[in-house]
Formats: C-alpha cells, sequence, structure tokens
C-alpha cells in the first residue's frame, strides 16, 4: 500500500512539474518579452483631445522602435499626451514612470500601467517633433522626443 502511494505522489509529482513548464514555455509574458507591441498604439494627448487617431499611430522603425511625428504650433504651450491603445488597456497605456517633462533628446521612462501620470512637453518653436517609444525592454519602456529635421 506504501508503495503504491507513492507511486501515485510522483506521478503527480511529475505531470504537476510537466505543466509548469509547458505552460511558463507557453506564456504571453515571453512574447511580450521579444519588444514587438501585439496592438495598435497612439499618440494621444490634448491636441486629440485624449482620442485616438490614424495619423497619430506609431510605426515601427525597427524591432521594438516605434515613432510618430506631431507638429506643435503654439511654442511655451504645455502639450500633454501618453502612448496608448484604443481602450486604454492596461499594460498598453503609457504616461511617465518617475518625471513627466520631457526635454528634446532625453529619454524619460514610462509607465505601461499608468492611469493619469501623462508627459508634458513644452517646445520652444513651433514645428515638427519626432516622439519615439523604445519597447525593446517592456520592464523599461523610454519615450524621446526630438524636433524633426
Amino acid at each position: 500500500m506504501k508503495k503504491h502511494i507513492m507511486a501515485v505522489l510522483s506521478v503527480l509529482c511529475l505531470s504537476a512539474c510537466s505543466s509548469q513548464v509547458s505552460v511558463k514555455s507557453g506564456s504571453r509574458s515571453e512574447a511580450i518579452n521579444a519588444g514587438t507591441l501585439d496592438r495598435t498604439m497612439y499618440l494621444r494627448g490634448d491636441f486629440t483631445l485624449w482620442d485616438f487617431e490614424p495619423h497619430y499611430i506609431l510605426k515601427e522603425q525597427s524591432a521594438g522602435i516605434y515613432t510618430v511625428k506631431a507638429k506643435f504650433m503654439t511654442p511655451g504651450k504645455v502639450y500633454e499626451f501618453k502612448i496608448a491603445d484604443e481602450q486604454w488597456s492596461k499594460g498598453y497605456n503609457c504616461g511617465y514612470k518617475v518625471q513627466g517633462a520631457l526635454k528634446l533628446g532625453q529619454a524619460q521612462l514610462a509607465d505601461c500601467n499608468a492611469l493619469y501620470n501623462y508627459f508634458t512637453f513644452m517646445p520652444n518653436k513651433k514645428g515638427w517633433y519626432v516622439i519615439t517609444f523604445d519597447y525593446r525592454d517592456n520592464q523599461s519602456p523610454t519615450v524621446t522626443i526630438n524636433m524633426s529635421y
């Protein structure tokens, strides 16, 4: 009887271990860690009335690097924005993690579970700007803004 119980316990332990391995290897988080977004992301801000608009879709430039252009026409105005999907989904609602004010060429950490912490940018001249979303490390994505030339 003891041998029979030990055999059953051994089988249960082995099957539990193998199922854990298969669940982990096929998990969604592994696909996200590759740095590729699995949905359309938008630049959404006060200049879009926080709606998603087709001309503010982020486009992949290289693996995990996404960009979008925006025209800021009022120097000295503080523009507010986030990078998010259509539904503001958890994990795809990206605002600032530590500091919200963006400066030209300086990457800021993004928190993609943000509720209200939107990025801000105050241009010193009017023109086109490129917003870059670096998602190569999905645990520490960054946002950078540069003037478009």
